[in-house]
């Protein structure tokens, strides 16, 4: 199974298998859904409200395959 390294800011490298990296990928795209849905609706920034974790636990669990999909397609045209 292929791995990809990642070289930190702080200097260190790790490297994640295809799962893990699909994981991690899916949880900033949800990020990046909520994000985008609080801009909408115009939410404060210094909003203390919490979005439940199994939300994103959810999220993730629903868009693993397809982002898998992706990002093997992705790292097999050699763009990752």
């Amino acid at each position: 199974m292929k791995t990809f390294n990642f070289k930190l800011k702080d200097g260190k490298e790790i490297d994640m298998d295809i799962n893990e990296l699909t994981r991690w990928a899916c949880l900033i795209e949800g990020i990046e859904q909520v994000t985008a849905k609080c801009e909408q609706i115009g939410m404060d920034k210094d909003n203390d409200d919490w979005i439940k974790p199994l939300a994103f636990q959810k999220y993730i669990d629903e868009r693993f395959h397809s982002m898998k999909h992706d990002l093997t397609v992705e790292a097999m045209m050699g763009n990752i």
